[in-house]
């Protein structure tokens, strides 16, 4: 190494935390979604996704502070026009990794077959 180098180690601060994005599809065991997402939270940054069938099984007023929520209305509703940023797009720039969990076999076959809602779109992303 060059005397001019510092190693990289040196100007570092220190580590980010893992970035996770959570997602639930339409599944009962979706009830366990918060769960979920509150034991991530303890050791990264979690945003979370959810199909609007899984909010039939997510109580949103105890979810955890601290970890947006996103569903199919923030997709469309925040894109006015060209140049806008896209939900699913900045989801994907801003995930370290993504977990479906729940992943129903509904969900499944939409991935597969390109059908959109918001999880299948940062799936594709």
């Amino acid at each position: 190494m060059a005397a001019h180098q510092t190693p990289a180690s040196s100007r570092a601060g220190p580590p980010r935390r893992p970035r996770v994005l959570l997602a639930a599809s339409g599944s009962v065991a979706a009830i366990k979604f918060e769960a979920l997402c509150r034991s991530v939270a303890e050791w990264a940054d979690v945003h979370a996704v959810a199909t609007a069938s899984a909010l039939h099984f997510i109580d949103e007023a105890s979810f955890p502070d601290g970890v947006p929520l996103y569903i199919d209305d923030d997709e469309w509703s925040r894109w006015r026009q060209v140049g806008d940023k896209v939900l699913h797009i900045e989801l994907r720039r801003w995930a370290d990794a993504l977990v479906i969990a729940p992943l129903s076999a509904n969900t499944l076959a939409k991935v597969a077959g390109g059908l959109c809602n918001i999880l299948t779109c940062v799936v594709r992303a």
